[in-house]
């Protein structure tokens, strides 16, 4: 082979070595912010649901978080929205975000707090539902369980 060959056949090897690490990362990037997105995803589909049960009458399985159920706790409210991929008494799976993904619900004083993690994802969420504010369902990004109608809050 001539020198020329030799040069064109490194610089064509470099070249295909630099799209594959591109590529790579491309990809790792990618699947956390399909992560994040599942999280999102997931936490305001819960909220919905909360807010669904919110709005039925109680005879029929509703919820009133304005009431003296502020003390109700998250295992109990997942009972009632009905779900099956339950991890523990107080959290369900995030389908998408990962094997490690899961959302915990919390009662407090009147509102419900959705707090969604994912060792995949760059940020936990959380999404909030409380039947008194304007919107009813806000969302907060950040590490841990920030409520999402306070004013200190990332959103």
């Amino acid at each position: 082979m001539g020198q020329q060959q030799l040069l064109l056949l490194v610089l064509s090897t470099v070249i295909v070595g630099l799209a594959t690490v591109a590529g790579i990362q491309a990809f790792s990037e990618n699947q956390a912010q399909a992560s994040q997105d599942a999280l999102v995803q997931r936490g305001t589909s819960i909220a919905s649901d909360i807010q669904g049960l919110q709005g039925k009458p109680s005879q029929m399985g509703g919820i009133d978080l304005t009431k003296d159920e502020s003390d109700m706790g998250g295992g109990e409210l997942i009972s009632r929205l009905g779900y099956e991929n339950v991890t523990s008494s107080d959290s369900v799976t995030a389908e998408g975000a990962g094997s490690s993904a899961k959302c915990g619900i919390s009662v407090t004083g009147g509102k419900a707090l959705v707090g969604c993690h994912s060792s995949n994802a760059t940020q936990d969420v959380t999404v909030g539902f409380d039947p008194s504010a304007d919107p009813s369902v806000q969302t907060a990004f950040g590490d841990g369980q920030k409520d999402p109608f306070s004013s200190s809050s990332d959103k």
